[in-house]
């Protein structure tokens, strides 16, 4: 099931959220199953699902770490931003996604800084990867002002993330869902990217949100 706590928020979600990462990591690398679907912890399976039933081995392999960001339409120009832990193992001859979300304070209007981790990681197992696509249905999420870059506020939003695999450092696609606090609404058009990490403390300034490449940092 979905983690509760959402993709994001806040330190009252866990006393110890890199250790949950932690843990997800290492289940993750074992092929481990996160125990009872009911509990609301941050390694539980997600409500949406994921996309179609059947894959075969993925041209790329994105298993690792990567700065994540979504650009919403709100103002594409201030994306929220995760880092992204994959991976990818097959299992009865489908391709399977692990990823957790971590998200990253931003301050008001800005995209570098301080992006240090904030709240509970958001994970999802057992996407399957079809053709090198694969989807993300996160449900509904909240957001801490803390990790929003645009108004500072917090947010609660309904998101669903159409991904596809480029290439091993780079995946990308399409953010659709409705803003609902503060009453934005719909957010289609939106966008994100993941860019593969060498070192998880050290982010680019370049920040990519689109397939094509586009990337906005701080003036």
């Amino acid at each position: 099931m979905l983690a509760v706590c959402g993709l994001l928020f806040g330190p009252g979600c866990g006393p110890d959220p890199q250790g949950k990462f932690d843990e997800f990591t290492e289940q993750t690398k074992e092929g481990s199953s996160t125990g009872d679907p009911g509990t609301t912890t941050a390694t539980s399976r997600p409500t949406g699902g994921t996309g179609a039933t059947t894959g075969g081995p993925p041209a790329f392999d994105i298993s690792g770490d990567f700065l994540l960001a979504v650009s919403t339409t709100v103002d594409r120009s201030k994306p929220l931003q995760f880092i992204a832990t994959n991976m990818v193992t097959e299992m009865d001859g489908k391709m399977l996604l692990a990823s957790c979300l971590q998200p990253l304070t931003l301050m008001a209007g800005k995209v570098t800084v301080p992006r240090v981790p904030i709240g509970d990681p958001l994970c999802f197992e057992g996407l399957e990867i079809v053709d090198g696509a694969f989807t993300i249905d996160a449900g509904i999420v909240m957001v801490t002002g803390e990790a929003n870059p645009i108004t500072g506020a917090n947010i609660v939003a309904s998101l669903i993330m159409a991904g596809t695999i480029k290439t091993d450092d780079f995946y990308c696609g399409t953010v659709t869902g409705e803003v609902k606090e503060p009453p934005v609404g719909d957010i289609t058009g939106s966008s994100f990217a993941a860019v593969r990490l060498a070192d998880k403390k050290v982010l680019p300034t370049d920040v990519t949100i689109t397939c094509d490449g586009k990337t906005v940092t701080d003036m």
